[in-house]
């Protein structure tokens, strides 16, 4: 086909290339109007502080602030928060879904919380319970981490204190390395007393078997008080990370980092602009298939028309396949 040709197709469907798409933006204009007015309100979240300045904070390093937006924005809309949400302002979940929208402001850390909804009353507690409960969900996840690491190291100690009572109660002995340190110091003073007069054989002997049934005892013992040290170490450490990760979790207060705007209506006009602009391209793409479809047929028609008796024989049927 020529230039020509595809200029008088369009003339001759002009109505159906105008028409479809008016209708489908018409359509999806008319059903926003119908939903009444819409009010929004937005949190902004602003806790720079809390971001890697902590060794236990999941967010250091140059992407930190990108993690921990991009943690925020997936957290937001979790069943988790969604549900406490809901709870809390009494919002339907699948309004509080596909209302909440999350973002940062920029390049930076801070985050802004957006919920639109037609319940104007909604607005402002719905965007600030949402930023609180998710800043408090990000950094109590790391408390709780904490925490539990600390109990495995707490588990430790008192299985090693359990020994250590067990070692007590089977030996007899409290301080074995005292009593290896006595007994050794009582075998070099008979000896020496043996070279200068004599006669100690047996008590030299008895005192050797005393002293080398303590030695495994000094083993065990310096085996379990050196478990215990360790572990009273690493109990040490994970309490300051713990320390850290309270202070952290108590630092992303939402009194303190949660900031929410007024509420204000949304405008109709640019709202219908953004949704009714994609609706009359997607009817512009349908009217062009209509179109397409009705000069096929049109063509085939035509072609029959001229061609009758041939357009019946197998030949021909399978020179239009």
């Amino acid at each position: 086909m020529e230039i020509g040709s595809y200029l008088s197709v369009i003339r001759r469907r002009l109505w159906i290339l105008v028409l479809v798409p008016l209708l489908a933006a018409g359509g999806v204009a008319a059903w926003q109007l119908r939903q009444g007015s819409l009010h929004e309100a937005t949190a902004t979240v602003a806790a720079p502080t809390v971001l890697g300045t902590s060794t236990v904070s999941p967010y250091l390093g140059g992407g930190g602030s990108k993690a921990f937006v991009a943690d925020f924005r997936a957290a937001i809309t979790s069943p988790l928060i969604i549900v406490k949400v809901a709870e809390e302002t009494g919002a339907q979940l699948t309004d509080l879904k596909n209302g909440i929208v999350a973002g940062s402001i920029g390049d930076s850390s801070l985050v802004q919380v957006t919920y639109r909804t037609d319940e104007e009353n909604q607005a402002a507690p719905v965007a600030q319970s949402a930023a609180s409960h998710t800043i408090r969900f990000l950094f109590q996840s790391q408390v709780t981490l904490a925490g539990k690491t600390v109990a495995e190291a707490q588990k430790a100690i008192d299985k090693v204190n359990r020994e250590l009572s067990d070692f007590y109660k089977k030996t007899g002995q409290v301080l074995p390395e005292e009593a290896y340190r006595i007994k050794a110091q009582q075998v070099s003073d008979l000896e020496r007393e043996q070279a200068s007069a004599g006669g100690l054989e047996s008590r030299i002997e008895t005192s050797r078997r005393e002293l080398a049934a303590l030695a495994p005892q000094v083993a065990e013992y310096q085996s379990l008080t050196d478990r215990k040290e360790q572990a009273l170490t690493r109990m040490n450490l994970l309490e300051e990370g713990l320390e850290r990760a309270q202070a952290q979790y108590n630092a992303a207060d939402p009194r303190a980092v949660v900031t929410v705007g007024p509420t204000e209506k949304v405008p109709v006009v640019p709202e219908l602009v953004k949704t009714a602009v994609p609706a009359f391209a997607a009817g512009l793409i349908l009217a062009v298939c209509i179109v397409v479809l009705l000069e096929l047929a049109t063509r085939r028609d035509q072609v029959e028309t001229r061609h009758p008796m041939h357009a019946s024989t197998p030949e021909y049927a399978r020179s239009r396949t």
